[in-house]
């Protein structure tokens, strides 16, 4: 096996799974707090033993009509349990400490149509946490228009970080 050093691939160090289906919301739309896919820690098919870190990636695009200022406030809440049990879950806390990561999608022009489209991403210590691991997302529009926006969003989560490093 060569120096870890010189290893550049990155593919046997990670695995992805969905976070969060992607969907789209309408601004006039008020959307309940959704439940993202949950994952067993322990069926990682490329790893010897569960993962420690991940990134929690959410690719989003929004599409706009005629205001002047108008934002989706994007809330995430990890969360994690022992049973696959929806109602087992209960809130864990992200990388930095916080319970809830929180980030506003804004478009502060006043044009007629607009396309905004990027990333999300919060790292997550996986360590710490139960053997099945999701997030939960809340989106919350605020702007005054006069017509329809939407944001389409998914997310995915980025693993890596095993005790034991995978064969290449």
């Amino acid at each position: 096996m060569s120096e870890m050093a010189l290893q550049r691939d990155i593919g046997a160090y990670i695995s992805s799974r969905i976070a969060l289906g992607p969907n789209t919301v309408v601004s006039s739309t008020l959307v309940p707090e959704q439940d993202g896919e949950k994952f067993d820690r322990q069926s990682f098919t490329n790893e010897s033993e569960p993962p420690l870190s991940a990134a929690l990636v959410f690719p989003f695009n929004v599409i706009g009509g005629t205001t002047a200022v108008a934002g989706w406030a994007i809330s995430v809440h990890l969360q994690h349990s022992d049973t696959t049990e929806s109602t087992a879950f209960a809130d864990a806390t992200f990388k930095d400490g916080t319970t809830v990561f929180e980030s506003t999608i804004s478009n502060d022009t006043d044009a007629a149509d607009f396309l905004a489209d990027g990333v999300l991403s919060v790292n997550v210590n996986l360590g710490k946490l139960k053997r099945f691991v999701r997030c939960q997302v809340t989106h919350d529009y605020s702007g005054t228009t006069s017509s329809s926006r939407t944001m389409s969003i998914g997310g995915v989560w980025v693993t890596g970080g095993s005790n034991i490093i995978p064969a290449a």
